[in-house]
């Protein structure tokens, strides 16, 4: 009886390993889905573009390698909702769709400001084939003239260029690593609010055309724009790839309420801590007219406290950063003790003015904490249901901040004592 039973199990467990593939899906028969891009619809609620990878022109096939232009194909179509315009879509893609490697999802701004991203954005973690860290986007232009642009270069193959593209704020600082899954919990969240990163088109095709009426340098009383005083689709650049990513979407759950330029989203990094290294322009402290630039590394995690004193939240951040030299256009000698103490000193302040003009904007204009300072007074409750009464993100807008920047610079490069140019009517001698 015990060998019949022993029997009877093998024979069971082997009958489920042998029928183990019969839902297999062959590489070949589906067709993989690069981007997603969400517009308010004209004839149905949303419009849908997906960017569909061609295996074959990525591969190339040949010793000439891949074929840019024919990486991937572009379709455009209407629908109630985005699983049934995928549903669509499969009558007539030869293959079926699969989303296992979608990289980014990307809305239009109309669409995100409108608050219509709330019904999908609900769905989309249900989805089996969607990956929680696809990047998420909010384009200035729509969503499908977005995705149109991107023709890469450098690239053959669109996936690896979403993938280095959305990642370059590791050596940047313009954009940051906004995620759907980060971006979902936080939609949700009671002491935390979403922030997407900005894309967009760019509008110039040559040089000639260059103008800054898109950027924000007027808006903080500087003669000349500055390398972050700018978002995406108002870069003054031609050529190479049109489509652009600069800056950060501000949302108060699932509705957008304010862009920040690359500036602020460098400052928004250091405050939450992932910050790495970026270059940083600023007039000299002793010569206006010309410019330092520095290259600012995060030194220490940034320190953060909340503490409510008469019903008010008053918030501490302390941030710690090095940085090394890389361009003194007045030949001023701030190799010397004495001066360099000068050049920190201008720009701990230049980054602390920055720093409150961006915590005001978020707390005071836009009403909306995408710093997760609640977390440190949620900590102050005991249970949950007060947490709940409190109403934190009510309570943001009255906020005050003192901000902490510690800035020390360790290396001057390889240039150890700076001169000016000398000319024969003197105007270099110091």
């Amino acid at each position: 009886m015990r060998k019949l039973i022993c029997i009877f199990l093998i024979v069971s467990i082997l009958c489920g390993l042998l029928s183990g593939c019969y839902d297999r899906r062959e590489v070949d028969e589906l067709a993989y889905v690069l981007a997603i891009g969400l517009d308010k619809g004209k004839t149905n609620k949303l419009k849908i573009t997906l960017q569909i990878a061609v295996p074959m022109a990525i591969g190339g096939g040949g010793e000439g390698g891949g074929d840019a232009e024919k990486a991937s194909t572009i379709v455009t179509l209407e629908s109630a909702s985005m699983y049934a315009g995928l549903d669509l879509a499969n009558n007539f893609v030869s293959k079926q769709l699969n989303l296992s490697h979608a990289k980014v999802l990307v809305v239009s701004k109309e669409l995100a400001q409108e608050g219509g991203i709330e019904g999908f954005m609900m769905a989309l973690p249900r989805g089996r084939e969607i990956r929680p860290n696809m990047f998420i986007a909010v384009s200035r232009q729509s969503a499908e003239e977005y995705i149109r642009a991107v023709k890469p270069v450098l690239e053959v193959n669109p996936a690896k260029f979403y993938e280095l593209n959305f990642r370059a704020y590791r050596y940047t600082g313009f954009t940051a690593n906004t995620d759907l899954h980060d971006f979902y919990l936080k939609m949700k969240s009671l002491y935390s609010q979403p922030v997407a990163i900005l894309a967009g088109v760019g509008r110039f095709d040559e040089g000639q055309e260059f103008d800054v009426k898109g950027s924000t340098f007027d808006e903080k009383n500087r003669s000349i724009p500055l390398e972050g005083d700018f978002v995406a689709g108002e870069i003054t650049k031609s050529g190479g790839v049109k489509a652009e990513i600069m800056g950060l979407a501000v949302f108060d759950g699932a509705k957008m309420v304010g862009e920040l330029d690359g500036e602020a989203t460098m400052y928004y990094l250091m405050i939450q801590g992932d910050f790495n290294n970026s270059y940083m322009t600023m007039h000299d402290p002793l010569q206006k007219d010309k410019l330092v630039i520095l290259n600012i590394k995060r030194s220490r995690n940034p320190k953060r406290d909340v503490k409510m004193i008469n019903g008010k939240p008053v918030i501490d951040v302390k941030i710690r950063l090095e940085a090394d030299i890389q361009v003194l256009q007045s030949g001023i000698n701030y190799e010397m003790p004495q001066n360099l103490v000068i050049l920190e000193k201008a720009y701990e302040d230049f980054i602390k003015e920055g720093m409150k003009r961006l915590l005001y904007l978020t707390s005071q204009e836009y009403n909306t904490d995408i710093f997760g300072f609640g977390e440190r007074v949620k900590q102050q409750f005991i249970t949950w249901g007060e947490w709940e009464k409190y109403g934190w993100l009510k309570k943001y807008k009255d906020s005050t901040f003192n901000v902490d920047v510690d800035l020390k610079i360790r290396r001057p490069g390889l240039t150890i004592r700076s001169s000016p140019i000398q000319y024969s009517n003197g105007e270099g001698a110091q």
